[in-house]
């Protein structure tokens, strides 16, 4: 699991944190695609009813963030660690990737992927430097998101959305659930790569540093991947549930195919 988090808090730590992310759960189950998933809805029906679908899918995105749902400094693709955890062969894919797209990218505090990538206390610097070399790579801008700029303090994502538009700005989507994004596919790595970020995520959204035991079957924590084509969409639900074997009915796939692309003038 991409965790990195300090251990042997206080008893007071624990209740603080158990309290902040039952609020967190209370929040979220009462938002209208938590809502409408739970209803057996289509998912496209769902998001063509709330304001900001089409929109959502209307910007160029400009910056690299980690996964993490806590993390997002503008119109975000995501990538574990930005890619921390890739093989040469796959980095050189993603290199290519930022260049064409001219992303900006962002290191950040508490990097879990950079936890699983270089266990003990120096990971963070390892996940600075990481993103500081693919910046430098690339020839792109580089920033650094710190916890008090969060979206925030806990994991709350109720969704893993796996993106292969490379349009989707659900980060900055108000309506949708909070998220971890995944813009594997989008950048063309390959399926094992995303199977590995599919499982890795979903452990910490079901663990002890996400929302965890409050998923159930009536509950799921749900990957939702997001396709130009059908043909995609259903090759990536596929992989999702060929990553998901160890969760049982605490994870749901879903996917829908997005808007066309509108025409930049």
């Amino acid at each position: 699991m991409f965790v990195n988090e300090n251990t042997g808090h206080d008893h007071s730590h624990h209740e603080d944190l158990t309290a902040l992310l039952d609020s967190e759960w209370q929040k979220s189950q009462s938002n209208k695609v938590i809502e409408g998933l739970r209803t057996e809805k289509r998912l496209e029906n769902i998001l063509e009813e709330i304001p900001g679908f089409d929109e959502a899918f209307q910007h160029k995105m400009d910056c690299l963030d980690c996964s993490d749902g806590r993390v997002c400094s503008g119109h975000k693709m995501g990538l574990a660690g930005v890619g921390i955890l890739l093989s040469p062969e796959e980095k050189q894919i993603l290199i290519k990737a930022v260049k064409d797209r001219g992303l900006r990218v962002t290191g950040h505090d508490s990097c879990g992927a950079a936890g699983m990538a270089f266990p003990g206390p120096d990971s963070d610097s390892h996940g600075y430097d990481n993103a500081k070399a693919l910046a430098e790579a690339t020839g792109s801008e580089y920033s650094e998101v710190h916890k008090k700029d969060f979206v925030s303090p806990v994991h709350n994502e109720r969704t893993l959305v796996v993106d292969a538009t490379g349009r989707f700005d659900c980060a900055n989507w108000k309506e949708f659930p909070a998220q971890f994004i995944s813009s594997a596919p989008a950048f063309g790595l390959p399926d094992s790569y995303i199977k590995k970020e599919i499982a890795a995520l979903s452990g910490i959204a079901l663990g002890d540093h996400g929302l965890g035991e409050r998923f159930d079957a009536a509950n799921p924590f749900y990957v939702i991947v997001s396709a130009d084509d059908k043909e995609t969409l259903n090759h990536l639900m596929g992989v999702a549930l060929d990553s998901l074997g160890d969760f049982g009915n605490r994870v749901k796939v879903d996917g829908f195919i997005a808007p066309a692309p509108v025409e930049q003038e």
